[in-house]
């Protein structure tokens, strides 16, 4: 009887290592899947705040200046910041999307364009399987609606 005892006390010794072992694993590949949904909510809120400054730009060419609209796009991402964040408004070609100069001589129906990009640092770079950091680069043209 007490041979047995012994050797479930050995075993139980293996079981603790073993379950430390894959808990980490574990842990480590579930951190990866949160780090990977906070790209994606990123993503998606870059998206929106560009398109919503964009929006904000068109409407408002003779009565606004590029700070209030890049402070328009950053407040629309609701606390998210991106390392290296930058916000460009311009006179942006509607075909190309290249920049044309000032988005206030934009004139009516001629493209508006505001981009976000930025530097986006995963939490765990390795089981994420994304880049760090990684550049996101979002842009939003809209035709200007000024007389």
């Amino acid at each position: 009887m007490k041979r047995f005892g012994h050797q479930r006390i050995r075993r139980r010794g293996a079981t603790i290592v073993e379950t430390a072992i894959v808990l980490n694993v574990a842990l480590l590949f579930l951190l990866g899947i949160f780090d990977y949904a906070r790209f994606v909510m990123t993503r998606t809120a870059i998206d929106n705040a560009v398109r919503e400054a964009a929006r904000y730009a068109v409407v408002n060419t003779q009565t606004l200046t590029t700070s209030d609209i890049q402070t328009r796009a950053t407040n629309c991402l609701g606390g998210i910041r991106l390392t290296n964040m930058n916000v460009l408004v311009y006179k942006a070609d509607l075909t190309t999307g290249a920049n044309l100069g000032a988005w206030t001589d934009a004139s009516l129906s001629d493209g508006i364009a505001v981009e976000i990009n930025g530097d986006f640092k995963p939490i765990v770079p390795t089981f994420s399987l994304l880049p760090n950091p990684l550049r996101l680069v979002s842009k939003s043209i809209m035709h200007s609606e000024a007389n």
